[in-house]
C-alpha cells in the first residue's frame, strides 16, 4: 500500500516566513500552466491522467503526452487570435480533455471561465455574454448542441471546440480538439508561446469562476495567478506523494474545490483518475482505488447507511462482530489509542469493508460544501477511512483543511497559512487572505456588498472559531453552523438551522433527500424523497401492493413508516426543531429540474416556489 504514514508538521505560529516562502514559490512557478509543463519534463513517461475513453476502454495519458497536448492547444489558440486576457470556456464533465483545454487556455495567458456540464443553454449563455467568451470547449454532444445554438447570433463567441471525436459538428466555426492539437504541433509560433508563458504577472486574471446561482444570476469570482497558486501552495501537503498515488476526480472540475485539488495533486506528480458522473462512484472507486479524493457529505452519508443496512441484513454473528468492531474502532479513534483489539477488529471487519468500497489505499479524502454529521465522520475514521472536512468558497478557497495531525470532529480543519478569520457580532465568519477573489466580474455592487469597510470578506456563513495547541503550534479551527440566508425564522421568531436537521436525516438509508421547510411558518415541516430501491423492497416484504412510486407515497402505512423514522432520527432536536408534518415526493430533486446546483446544494428558493401548493396544505388548520 502506498499510503503516506504521516502528514507534514502543522502550519500555525511557526517560525517560517510563509509569505516570503510563497513569493519564492510563485516566482519559481510563475503560473499554473508553467508549473504543470515543468512537471511534464520531470515525470515524462509516468502516467498523469486515467479515464474511460469514448469506447468505454480505460486509457492512460503520460506526463509527456499531456504536456505536448497543452502546448499544442495553446499554440492553436494563439493562432486563432486569442490574446492575453481573452476569455475561453470549458463546458464539460470531468475528463482528461478538460485539463488539457484548461491548461492550454492558461498557457496563452488567456482567462479560463469554466461552465458546469449540467448548465442549461440559458445559464451557459449568460456566462458567455457576461464574460465575453471567445472560444468554448464542449465536452459532449449535449454541450456542443447548446453551444451551437448560442453561437448563431452571439457577438462574443467565435469558435466551438468539440472535445470528443464522436461529436457531430457543423459549421466552419467548429473544430475537433484532436484536430486543434494536431494543428498546434505543426505550428511555428514557438516564440509567441514562450513569450506568453514566460511573461506572466502575479496579478494577471487566470480564471473567473461563476457561483452556482442558488439565489439568482451567477456572479463571476475573479482570481489571479497569485490567489490561484496560493491555493495550491497552502492546501497541498504531500509533496513526496508522486506518480504512484492517485486522486479520483468526482466533483465538477468547474467548481474551484475539485479543480484546485486536482492541480495540487499534479503539482506533486500525483495522477488523476476521472469519474465523470457521481452516480458511478461505487464502480469507479472499485477500479481506481484512490489514495486521495474530494467529495461532498451526501455521498458518504449514503455509504454509511448502506454499510449499516448491509450488516443488519447479514444478522447473526456477522452483525454482532460488526457492532463489537465498531465500538472498538470508535474508542480507539476518540482516545487516539490503537491496541491489539483494534488490530483484530481491523483484520476481521474493517479491512474487508475498505476493500469492498475500494478505499484500501485511502490516505485522505476531503469533503466540503455542507455539514458532515459527527457520528458519520467518527465512524469512517474508526474503520480506517480518513475523511476530513475542509472549508472554502468560490470567492475564497481554500480557507481551512483537515488532516490527521490537526483534525477535530465537527470542525472544518485548521486555518491555512496567510489566512485570517474572525467572527462578526452577528456570528458571521469573515476572512482575509491572498487566496481571496479580487472582485465579482463587472458587478461592483455585488463586490461592495461582500466586503466590509476594513476589507474582510463576508462569507454569509454562521460559525465559530476554536483554538488549540498541537505540538507547540497554535492552531485555529472553524466550525460552520449554518448559512445566514438559509436560517429558517418561524412565525414565532425562532431561528432554526435547516442544515442540522437535514444532516441528521441525511444518513437514514430509507431517505434519499430531505429538505427542512418553515420560513415564516408556525412550525418546521419537511420534504422527503424516499430511497425507492429500499422502499420497494420494504413494500414487497410487508405485502404492500403498488404499481408506481406515486402509489407508494400515498399509502397511509408508508406515511406512518416515515413518520416513525423521522421521529426516531430527530430525538436529539429541541421541540421547536421537530418535524411536525412532511411531504413525500415520487422522484429525486435534480440538477436537470433546476432544484440542485452542480455540487448538489439545494436551491431552496426555487424548491419553496415549486412545491408551494403542497407546502401550504401542511399548514392548513
Amino acid at each position: 500500500m502506498n499510503n503516506l504514514k504521516k502528514d507534514l508538521p502543522p502550519w500555525r505560529d511557526c517560525d517560517k516566513n510563509w509569505e516570503a516562502d510563497f513569493n519564492k514559490y510563485l516566482e519559481e512557478n510563475r503560473t499554473l500552466a508553467y508549473l504543470i509543463l515543468k512537471n511534464a519534463k520531470i515525470y515524462k513517461d509516468a502516467t498523469v491522467l486515467t479515464q474511460k475513453n469514448i469506447h468505454d476502454e480505460w486509457e492512460n495519458i503520460s506526463w509527456k503526452d499531456f504536456g505536448e497536448r497543452i502546448v499544442a492547444v495553446a499554440k492553436s489558440l494563439i493562432d486563432m487570435g486569442i490574446q492575453p486576457g481573452d476569455m475561453c470556456s470549458v463546458f464539460s464533465r470531468n475528463c482528461s480533455e478538460w485539463a488539457v483545454s484548461d491548461m492550454g487556455i492558461l498557457a496563452t495567458r488567456g482567462v479560463s471561465v469554466p461552465i458546469y456540464a449540467t448548465n442549461s443553454r440559458e445559464e451557459a449563455e449568460y456566462i458567455i455574454n457576461n464574460a465575453e467568451v471567445k472560444v468554448l470547449f464542449a465536452g459532449d454532444q449535449e454541450q456542443y448542441d447548446k453551444a451551437l445554438e448560442i453561437i448563431k447570433d452571439n457577438k462574443f463567441l467565435k469558435y466551438i471546440v468539440a472535445m470528443q471525436d464522436n461529436i457531430k459538428i457543423s459549421g466552419e466555426r467548429s473544430v475537433y480538439l484532436s484536430k486543434l492539437i494536431e494543428k498546434g504541433k505543426g505550428l511555428s509560433n514557438d516564440k509567441d508561446f514562450e513569450d506568453r508563458i514566460n511573461n506572466v504577472s502575479p496579478d494577471d486574471i487566470v480564471t473567473i469562476i461563476y457561483t452556482s446561482g442558488t439565489t439568482g444570476n451567477p456572479k463571476g469570482a475573479v482570481h489571479t495567478n497569485r490567489s490561484f497558486i496560493n491555493g495550491i501552495y497552502t492546501a497541498w501537503r504531500y509533496p513526496e506523494a508522486g506518480p504512484h498515488f492517485l486522486s479520483m476526480s468526482i466533483l465538477p472540475l468547474s467548481h474551484i474545490f475539485e479543480r484546485l485539488w486536482s492541480y495540487g495533486c499534479m503539482s506533486a506528480g500525483v495522477r488523476i483518475g476521472y469519474c465523470p458522473n457521481p452516480t458511478e462512484f461505487v464502480e469507479y472507486m472499485g477500479v481506481l482505488k484512490p489514495h486521495f479524493m474530494t467529495s461532498v457529505p451526501r455521498i458518504w452519508d449514503k455509504v454509511y447507511g448502506a454499510i449499516h443496512e448491509g450488516m443488519k441484513n447479514a444478522g447473526g454473528l456477522k452483525y454482532k462482530l460488526f457492532e463489537w468492531a465498531k465500538g472498538v474502532g470508535l474508542e480507539a479513534y476518540r482516545n487516539n489509542s490503537y491496541g491489539i483489539k483494534y488490530k483484530i477488529a481491523d483484520k476481521i471487519i474493517f479491512s474487508k469493508i475498505r476493500a469492498k468500497l475500494g478505499t484500501e489505499n485511502c490516505n485522505v479524502y476531503h469533503i466540503g460544501g455542507s455539514a458532515f454529521a459527527p457520528d458519520v465522520n467518527d465512524f469512517f475514521q474508526a474503520i480506517g477511512i480518513n475523511i476530513f472536512m475542509g472549508f472554502g468558497l468560490t470567492e475564497f478557497f481554500p480557507v481551512c483543511v483537515g488532516f490527521r495531525d490537526n483534525a477535530k470532529s465537527g470542525y472544518c480543519g485548521c486555518l491555512l497559512p496567510m489566512t485570517q478569520a474572525r467572527i462578526s457580532e452577528e456570528g458571521e465568519v469573515q476572512l482575509k487572505g491572498i487566496n481571496c477573489m479580487t472582485e465579482y466580474y463587472r458587478n461592483p455592487e455585488a463586490t461592495k456588498a461582500v466586503f466590509t469597510d476594513d476589507g474582510w470578506f463576508k462569507t454569509q456563513d454562521v460559525g465559530e472559531l476554536y483554538h488549540r495547541d498541537v505540538n507547540g503550534d497554535r492552531l485555529t479551527y472553524i466550525r460552520i453552523t449554518d448559512r445566514i440566508k438559509e436560517l429558517i425564522i418561524t412565525s414565532g421568531g425562532k431561528n432554526i438551522s435547516p442544515q442540522q436537521i437535514e444532516s441528521l436525516l441525511g444518513n437514514e438509508i430509507y431517505i434519499s433527500q430531505f429538505i427542512a421547510i418553515g420560513e415564516g411558518r408556525k412550525f418546521i415541516s419537511g420534504i422527503v424523497v424516499p430511497n425507492f430501491v429500499l422502499l420497494e423492497d420494504y413494500c414487497r416484504k410487508n405485502g404492500i401492493e403498488y404499481t408506481s412510486p406515486e402509489q407508494i407515497i400515498t399509502n397511509p402505512e408508508i406515511y406512518r413508516f416515515y413518520e416513525k423514522l423521522i421521529e426516531n432520527k430527530t430525538k436529539s432536536l429541541g421541540q421547536v426543531e421537530k418535524i411536525k408534518k412532511f411531504i413525500l415526493l415520487p422522484r429525486e430533486l435534480s440538477q436537470e429540474a433546476g432544484e440542485l446546483t452542480p455540487t448538489l446544494k439545494l436551491k431552496r428558493r426555487l424548491i419553496d416556489q415549486k412545491y408551494k401548493e403542497l407546502i401550504d396544505k401542511l399548514y392548513e388548520e
